[in-house]
Formats: structure tokens, sequence, C-alpha cells
């Protein structure tokens, strides 16, 4: 009842007073004068882009504005009868404000003034810190051909792996960004968010990277229609125009491409054709567009597949993965009024040997690793489905709702199939056997719109905008373990483990509705955006069944669950305030100032944590590995001796369909403010220099990037005891001397083995960071783009009674080192097991451009650098029931990997013939052939210890031809 109600509320409130999404396209205003600068009402201004034509009458003040416009080049005209008309051309960027005046003279003739002023670079009315990268530089610098590759250009957004030609297009990265939750980045496609919200902050899928007519990335002080602090990515693709075109491709590399960069220390066991290198990479597509109806209707289609062959030597077999991506865009002006559109998307992604990029495992067995393919729910739509209406309701109001169907999902089988046994020793960092299953749907709907009105009055122009919407997502999850449905874990040479799972078949679903009121009020230079956000979210588990264990069903049953209600609702309001000063009457120079408040991103998989249906239940028991095999046959396991249990299993209440977990009811929503400082300058047109400082704090928090921090149910600090203190030497020489603890056995199993979310107190991160930027626009020949940045993300412990790990223990490790004022270094399983990245660098750097040399040779490189990430070492300990990876190293980046740097080159060719135009395209990635370690075993006690997991992909030479017509 609760959910229809709130259905229908936002169903009308969205109808009556819709929201804005992330723009998929800019703005261009201005007001038409005449010679003495006074506003002229009535005149008839025109914008002609490559599809569309746009008229509006200005104001009585002479005002004129265009909305959502796509990314392009256009031609702005100003005519009035008694005077010569006025036309200039301006280029517009996603999400971005373009002033353009105009002129108006009197004269006896009709003929046009055209004005040759340059489209300006800055946008005076923008407050935050942003990066929009055009269509010149997206196809024309050497990349990997993914959005991924554009973040990492961006100052202050970090990624957890390096791209070299392609090696990593095959899997999303996790971004980390100015001290903000990598879970509350927020991923937007034509104004759609599309985050995959049971992955919270994670692309839901891959993309055709010739779709892309342009990408903005926001890193703070973001727009009022970005609910999160995290860094927020606006992929706008092409549309059709009034001219028919396509477009051909294909792009190829292999091992016969490329060199060999096998560290020193590797190179007595590992050869070139054992070590990780790619074998193959190709990317082939195809694209057509053009009108329906000229001037009132247009079409682009477009499909591309990448087939991406990597050797692994950690388990020796060749990763391969294939993305698919069919796209249909459809744009009608259906009336004067009314502009509608149509997106159809679905990236496809199947990908052989798939690691499970388990923590303290390097070496899978091939039979270890996933089959990834899609899963979809029943509808027969699968992909992303969005319908659109923007539509001029009068000169100064401005209607767009937009409504979007996505259904994805991901199926993950093991390579070894589910008849094998399964187990991982820690030790040797070895997998054995086979893995488990996991199947995931994960749909969701949204409805949102916008409503704009321009206002002057007292001298003040008001740019308001009011809205609302609403989002679904649900996230179903399958997951079984194979053979007898039992893990085998070595922790140590004297700690092992069986773990006894029962299936895991949950579904929880994630609501979203907000509301917001903006204004940007402007008088002269001076531009002042005031706003409120509000956010409520909540969700509910769904019904399920589940199975018992297969070995041990009496120990660990299966239940029916009936579901229940988010027993917490995250209500949240944010404002937002920022001012602009153009400090000279050219508007050559701008200084901004922001403050923003943000509210965290509710995942369907914070709703499950008490869903006993959705959590994978099992005990854990001691285990003797009799045949040595590393697996666990039943007969090994002592079910005597259990040890811990998980998943909100509760063996005192076997068959309870309430979870041993427990969350608060009064859990908060973590809240990140964001502070920003900058000053623009346009040194010459086309070319401007952009200074940024950004601060922001988040509180509030529940956990980190690994796992949320949980404390067990029942057990405080106060009932944890002192556990062995462990010494050793570091690899520097020093000594390390390191406190444990260990949990009260009898507290532990009084709230049955559950634990806890729930508000850490007293914990939060923050960033101060510096950041310039000089961007060049295509001009003259040639463009750039540097970016540097100075980082500091920290975390702070302000409360003794919050300093401890994922498990509630004040034990430190790698994820939680638990040093006040230390790095803050979200951990994430970087590359397909390759092992576990810190991500945290103190600064970065990143410097592209193109010139167009002699000959018709367009000449293009790229150049990133970024301080090496944390190298933190632990042990694993047994600590009463629980084993931990105990940090050893006083704090987490006490060693650091060495710096990274790549170059990248290109050298391309256009040949025009009377019907086409053929481009050949040569690449040549790493060049200078760098071995960088990027990723070692920080198991201090491991066989393997310090042994490198992955290193920088050697240098690769890429071959492209594009046919276009």
């Amino acid at each position: 009842m609760k959910f229809r109600f709130a259905a229908t509320f936002c169903f009308v409130f969205a109808i009556t007073i819709p929201a804005l999404a992330q723009t998929p396209g800019g703005t261009v205003t201005g007001t038409v004068r005449d010679q003495q600068g006074a506003g002229i009402p009535g005149s008839e201004v025109t914008i002609i882009g490559s599809d569309a034509t746009f008229r509006f009458t200005t104001t009585a003040e002479g005002a004129f504005r265009f909305l959502d416009l796509a990314p392009g080049s256009y031609k702005v005209s100003a005519a009035l009868m008694g005077f010569q008309p006025a036309t200039r051309e301006v280029i517009v960027a996603v999400g971005k404000t373009v002033v353009a005046p105009l002129e108006l003279r009197v004269a006896p003739v009709a003929e046009t003034l055209t004005v040759s002023v340059p489209a300006p670079v800055l946008d005076p009315t923008e407050t935050g810190t942003s990066t929009t990268v055009s269509i010149d530089e997206l196809t024309k610098i050497p990349t990997s051909r993914d959005p991924f590759a554009v973040l990492r250009t961006v100052p202050g957004v970090l990624l957890d792996r390096v791209n070299i030609g392609g090696n990593e297009t095959g899997q999303a990265p996790t971004v980390v960004s100015k001290g903000t939750r990598p879970q509350d980045t927020v991923w937007s496609l034509d104004g759609i968010v599309i985050t995959d919200m049971a992955a919270a902050g994670a692309p839901p899928t891959y993309f055709n990277f010739d779709n892309f007519q342009e990408i903005q990335v926001s890193t703070a002080g973001q727009d009022i229609s970005q609910a999160t602090g995290g860094v927020g990515i606006n992929l706008v693709t092409r549309r059709g125009t009034n001219q028919f075109h396509g477009a051909a491709r294909g792009y190829f590399a292999n091992d016969a491409l490329e060199a060999s960069n096998v560290p020193a220390e590797l190179q007595p066991t590992v050869t070139p054709e054992t070590a990780d290198h790619n074998k193959q990479i190709s990317d082939v597509g195809a694209e057509f567009g053009g009108p329906i109806r000229s001037d009132r209707a247009w079409f682009y289609a477009s499909y591309s597949s990448q087939d991406i062959q990597l050797v692994r030597r950690a388990g020796g077999v060749v990763d391969r993965t294939t993305l698919n991506n069919p796209e249909v865009k459809v744009n009608w002006q259906a009336s004067t009024k009314d502009m509608l559109s149509f997106v159809y998307f679905n990236g496809s992604k199947v990908k052989d040997y798939r690691s499970p990029a388990v923590p303290g495992i390097l070496f899978d067995a091939p039979t270890a690793t996933f089959h990834q393919d899609n899963a979809y729910t029943d509808s027969p739509f699968h992909g992303l489905w969005k319908i659109a209406d923007d539509r001029v309701i009068s000169p100064n109001l401005f209607l767009s709702a937009t409504y979007a169907y996505y259904n994805t999902g991901n199926a993950l089988t093991p390579m070894g199939g589910m008849d094998l046994l399964a187990g991982r020793s820690l030790t040797t960092a070895q997998s054995f056997g086979s893995i488990n299953n996991s199947i995931s749907d994960r749909p969701q709907q949204t409805l949102r719109g916008t409503v704009h009105s321009f206002v002057r009055t007292s001298g003040l122009t008001h740019d308001l905008e009011v809205g609302s919407g609403f989002r679904t997502t649900d996230s179903t999850m399958l997951t079984e373990w194979p053979g007898n449905g039992i893990l085998a874990i070595e922790n140590s040479p004297t700690d092992f483990r069986a773990q006894v799972f029962r299936q895991g078949n949950g579904a929880n679903r994630a609501e979203y509705f907000d509301a917001f009121v903006g204004d940007s009020i402007a008088k002269g230079r001076t531009t002042v955006s005031l706003g409120l956000r509000y956010d409520h979210q909540w969700g509910r588990a769904l019904p399920s069944e589940i199975q018992g264990s297969k070995a041990f069903p009496n120990l660990v049953p299966g239940l029916t669950f009936a579901g229940y209600d988010s027993p917490f609702v995250w209500n949240t309001f944010s404002p937002r305030a920022g001012v602009t000063v153009g400090l000279d009457a050219s508007g050559r120079t701008v200084a901004r100032a922001s403050y923003s408040r943000y509210a965290s991103q509710l995942s369907p998989s914070l709703i499950g944590v008490i869903n006993p249906s959705s959590g994978v239940g099992s005990a854990t028991y001691r285990w003797v590995d009799v045949n040595g095999d590393h697996l666990a046959q039943t007969n090994e396991v002592l079910t005597n001796l259990r040890l811990t249990q998980a998943g909100g299993f509760n063996p005192a209440n076997p068959t309870a369909v309430v979870s041993a977990n427990q969350v608060d009811p009064n859990l908060k929503a973590p809240r990140t403010d964001s502070f920003v400082a900058g000053l623009d300058r346009e040194l010459m047109p086309h070319v401007a220099l952009q200074v940024n400082y950004s601060y922001t704090r988040t509180t509030d928090l529940f956990g980190n990037l690994a796992a949320n921090i949980t404390p067990r149910v029942g057990v405080t600090l106060a009932d944890y005891s002192a556990g062995p203190t462990l010494t050793g030497t570091l690899p520097d020489g020093s000594k390390y001397s390191v406190p444990t603890f260990v949990a009260n056995g009898a507290k532990v199993v009084a709230g049955g083995g559950g634990f806890l979310t729930t508000t850490v107190p007293g914990y939060s991160t923050d960033y101060h960071g510096v950041e310039v930027a000089f961007v060049k626009r295509l001009s003259d020949g040639w463009m750039g783009r540097v970016g540097f940045s100075l980082n500091n993300a920290r975390d702070h412990f302000e409360s003794a009674a919050g300093r401890y790990d994922t498990n509630g223990n004040p034990t430190p490790t790698p994820n939680e080192p638990l040093v006040d004022g230390g790095q803050f270094a979200p951990s994430s399983s970087a590359s397909s097991g390759s092992g576990t990245v810190y991500v945290n660098a103190r600064w970065q750097f990143n410097a592209s451009g193109m010139y167009q040399a002699p000959l018709g040779i367009e000449a293009s490189g790229n150049v990133f650098g970024r301080q090496g990430y944390p190298y933190p070492l632990f042990r694993q300990q047994a600590l009463g029931g629980e084993t931990l990876s105990v940090l050893v190293t006083p704090t987490v980046d006490y060693f650091r990997y060495d710096n990274v740097w790549d170059t990248d080159l290109r050298a391309a060719r256009a040949f025009k013939m009377p019907s086409l135009t053929l481009r050949v395209v040569g690449d040549v990635f790493n060049l200078f052939n760098a071995n960088t370690v990027l990723v070692r075993n920080n198991n201090i006690l491991s066989t393997t210890f310090n042994q490198i997991a992955q290193n920088l992909s050697p240098r690769i030479f890429r071959i492209g031809v594009e046919v276009k017509f």
C-alpha cells in the first residue's frame, strides 16, 4: 500500500511539477541590444544547428534563451525590421551556458552584419568543477576507446586500473574522487541516470565509443539535479542531422604488434609468451543517420562489437571479453512547441575466464573463474528504452518530461561447472576447483521532467527551475556454490576452515523520490545561484524461497521468506549556493565560489542486509584436508567445531526467517558537504586557464568501498580483549608491533553471530585539493588540454567509539587502517584477479593535444602520470572465531608503488574521395614500454609475498581504418 501511494503521488507530482535529470545538452543565452546598449524587445532570434532550427522572440529587455541544445556548432542570428540582421557562431557544450550577445544597427538596406567574435570558452554561470570532452578530443586523441579512458584525464579523478590500448576495456573500473564515496558516482546517458544501484557507483554496461558526441565529468559543486556528491559522468550520444551520413570503422591490435616488458625479477620463470599480455584487441562498428523529414525528424543508428583477448599469467588462460552495443535514436520536431525523442540502447557483455577477484588470491584455477553473460527480467524489452518531450509553453516557460525503462543484469557461471568442489589458499594465493554461480537481474524505471522559467523583476534576471522525479531499482540475486556447497579455505598453514553454504535467492527494491527548486539570479557581471533539494529514499525486501546446504541441510537449512519494508527511510534536504563574478567588462575573467550539500544514494543491497534470502547464509567449521587436494569433502568437515557464521545465518535458530544481522532503524544517509573556489581566465580566443580549490567532507558513514563497517550484534568495544601482539620486520628493516583484539565469544553467540549496520560514531572523510587546467579549443590547426591536481583525501576518527574495522574489531586492517588523519584509500580488486588496489594518489597529471601537420597528417598524443598507489602490508591472523588481514605497516601508504607514467601517440591521415573519406590511424600505447609494477602480493607471511601480480601492459601498436560518407 505504501509503495502504491508513493508511486501515485510521485507520478502526479512529476506531471504537475517535473524534475531535472542530468542535462543532455547546453544553453545559449544573450541579449539583443542597439548601438546605444539598450535592449531591443520583439526581435526574432534564430539558432541553426546541424538538424533543427529554433526561434525566440526577445523579451521586453531584449533577452533570449535556448535550452537543452545538442552539443556542437550553431549559428545565432537576430532580425528586426529597420535594423541590419546580425549573426554569430557559438559552440555548445553539455551542461554549459554560452552567453552570446548580439547588436542590431539601424540601416537603410537589409544586409547582414556578421560578428566574427570567437565562441566564448568560459561559462560565466558555472560554480563547480567539471571537465567537458568534446567530439574533437574524443575522435582525435589516442585512447583505449571507452569512457573510462576519459575519466583518468580529469583532475581529481582516480581509477583502480591503468588501461593500455584497451586491455582493461572489458572490465569497468572503480572511480574515486575528492574523498567522496565511490558508491556515490552517478552515470547518466542522454539525460537519464543509469547507475548500477546493485553495485552502487558502477556503470551498468559498456559503450560504443563512437556514439559519443560529448562527455562531461563533474567532480565538485555538482548541479542541483544530482543528488550525490560523487563524480557525475554525463554521456551524450550523437543524433541524426539534415544530411545523411554514415561511417564504418575497424581498429585492431594483437601480440604480433606488441613488445615485451617482463620485469627482471620475473624473467627467470616468466617469458613474454606466458606473461600478462594482449592476444588480440579489435573494435569494429558502423553508424548511419540522417533526416526522416528535413527540419522535422531525424534518426541515428549504430552497432559496435569489441573483442578483447588477454593472456593472464594468473591461471594461464585467455580472458576473452566480447562487447556488442546497438543503439537507435530518433528526434522529432512534432510541432513548433514540442521536440520528441526516443532512445534504444543495449550494452551486451560476454566474458570467459573472468576472475572472481578474491582478495588475497592472485592465481586463479581456470575452472575457478567465471563465464559472464547478460541477464534480463521476463520483459521482452531488453536494454534501455527512453522517451522524452521538450515543450515550449511560452517564450519564458519550458517543460521537459522523460520516462525510461532499463532492463539489465548479468550472469556469472563457473567455467568449471557446478559439479566440482571449491577451495582457496591464502598461503599460496591460489584457488582450486570451481566457484559459485551468481545470476542477477537489475531493472530500473525512471520518470522525470523539469519546468524552467525566466523572469525579470526589479532589475534582476531569474532563471528558475522547479522539479520532482521518481525512480525504482530492483536487484535480484541467485547464488549457489558448486559441488557439495562447501568452500575450503586455507587461511594459514595451521588455520583450515570449511564454509558450508546454503542457496542465496533474494530480491530487494530501492525507490527514490526527489524534488527541488533552484534559481540563478543575474545582475550585471554577477550571478547568484540558490537551490534546495529534497530526497526521499526507501525500499523493501521481496518474498523469496531458498534451498538448504547440499552437504548438511540439517545444519544450514533452507527457508521461505515473506519480505519486509525497509526499517529505515532516508529524508534529506540539501541546500546549494554559488556565486560567479565577471572581473572585467569583457567577461574573460570569472571568479566563482560555491557551497553544496549532498545525500548519498541508497543501494538495494543496503536494504537487504537483514534479508536472510539475499545474503548467502553459511556456517564455518574446522576442516582437515585428509587427502591434500585443497578441497573439503563432507567427511573432512569437523561439524562439532563451528567457528563462525555469515550471511545473516543464525546457528541457534537455523530456520529463522529473520536475519541474525540487524540494521539501525535510525540509519542516516551519508552526507557530503562541498566548498569550491576558482578563477577562470580566457587568455586569448579559444584558450582558457582554470585554477580551483576544492574541499569536501563526508559524514554519517556506515562503511567504505570494501564493505559496510558493521559491529557485531550485542558486542561493544569493551567486549574485546587483547589478542596476540604481532611482531616482525618490514622490508625497509623497521620493526612492527601490532596489538590485536579478540571478541568475547559468549557475547558473539548471544548476538546470534550477526552484525549491526549503523552509523559509525565520529567517522568521516575529507579532501583538500588544488587543480589547474589549461584548455585550447580546436582552432588554427591545434588543440590541447592539460590538467594537474594535488590531492589530500583523509580518514578521520573523532570518537574512539567509532574506531573499528568491518567486523567491529579495533584491530587495523588494510581496508580500515584506523589512523586518524591517515590517507583515505578505498580498496578495489582491480584487474580481473591481479590483486587488491588501494586507490589514493597525492598528485596526478594529464596532457593531451593534436596538431594538424603538413600533408594533412594529424599528430596527437596523451601523457598520463600519477603517484604510485599505497602498498599496505598485512598478515592473516585468527582472532577467536574470525580471521583478519591485520595491517602491519603504520599507515596504509607507508609504502607506495612507483609512480605511473604512460605516453600514447597517434598519427592519422584522411584521404578524401568523391563520395567518401578514408581515414587511416596508427596508435602507439605505452610508448616507452614502461613495466611499472601495479600490484604485488602484500600478505607478508605468504610464501609468495612481494611477488609481482601485475605490471603495466607492454607497448602495443594499434591500426585503425575509418570510412565516412
